[in-house]
């Protein structure tokens, strides 16, 4: 597991994400995820961070915009070359992430239903941020099941390999 969630649960999910990260984009991944969790867990950040969670509300929305946040952060700090296929995995982890700490201050309980709604709510919030629209993510969907290596019209072109955040990573997945 990459991340830090203690929630059984959300580590079971944290795994079941990982297991579905194409192999040649594990190590950028990886690189990705602890990018995001070193910003998180910075100490500079630390009462930003405990003062969000005090103030919590709707876990499942307050997740997905702190993801969205921060793949913006790292998509940016890439110069925009952060494998699209890593974001909504990465996004995930970080939004799961949010979820244990709430739920470690005891403002939230982890069920099935609270993960179901923050996956959905990461999804609604980040695809949109980098571009996609349901109808380009129905058709990444098709594609990737027809194994097709077309790009859909008006999806983002495949990264290049870059340095920093990501790494080495293989493009083309």
């Amino acid at each position: 597991m990459l991340g830090q969630a203690s929630n059984p649960m959300l580590a079971q999910a944290e795994e079941g994400i990982v297991a579905k990260v194409p192999e040649n984009l594990k190590a950028s991944f990886e690189k990705v995820v602890h990018a995001g969790l070193t910003i998180m867990y910075s100490p500079k950040l630390e009462q930003q961070l405990n003062q969000r969670i005090a103030s919590s509300s709707d876990p499942a929305k307050e997740a997905a915009e702190g993801a969205a946040r921060m793949m913006s952060n790292l998509y940016q700090q890439s110069g925009k070359k952060l494998p699209i296929p890593l974001v909504i995995p990465a996004a995930m982890v970080f939004g799961f992430e949010w979820l244990d700490l709430v739920a470690k201050a005891g403002k939230a309980d982890i069920t099935p239903d609270l993960i179901a709604q923050t996956t959905q709510a990461i999804a609604d919030s980040v695809l949109p941020m980098m571009g996609i629209t349901k109808d380009k993510l129905a058709q990444l969907v098709a594609q990737s099941q027809s194994g097709g290596a077309q790009q859909p019209a008006g999806a983002p072109s495949a990264p290049q390999p870059s340095a920093g955040i990501i790494g080495t990573a293989q493009a083309g997945a």
